[in-house]
């Protein structure tokens, strides 16, 4: 509780394609100069008070973003927020093959660990 209000988690969704973040954070019954949003390179928190209850989340971003370009909007009830990325994502597409895996598995390489002649410390 923050005073005497419950303090309540909001309804988070986080979606990205190769160039930002597309966040929408549900905030019903929240007035919009009640809302503080704070974006940093690798996270976001939001504060927002309403009569009964104070909203307050944070979130680990997985991409750098570029601080200076973000936007936010709310239209009532849906803050959204875009925040580009310092730089495109780039990955690897991995085909996906049908079968197991045993994690189990012994790994095929082996480290042989020799006694070092000379000095050894006691």
């Amino acid at each position: 509780m923050i005073g005497d209000k419950p303090l309540l988690v909001p309804i988070v969704s986080i979606d990205h394609d190769r160039d930002r973040y597309m966040i929408q954070v549900e905030l019903p019954g929240v007035r919009r100069e009640d809302i503080d949003l704070e974006v940093t390179e690798t996270s976001f928190c939001i504060h927002a008070d309403k009569a009964d209850a104070a909203i307050i989340g944070c979130y680990f971003l997985a991409h750098p973003v570029n601080v200076d370009e973000a936007d936010a909007a709310f239209d009532g009830r849906m803050l959204n927020v875009q925040i580009p990325f310092k730089g495109p994502i780039r990955g690897r597409t991995v085909e996906v093959r049908e079968g197991t895996m045993d994690f189990a598995q012994v790994s095929p390489r082996r480290v042989d660990l020799r006694e070092i002649s000379g000095n050894r410390p006691p």
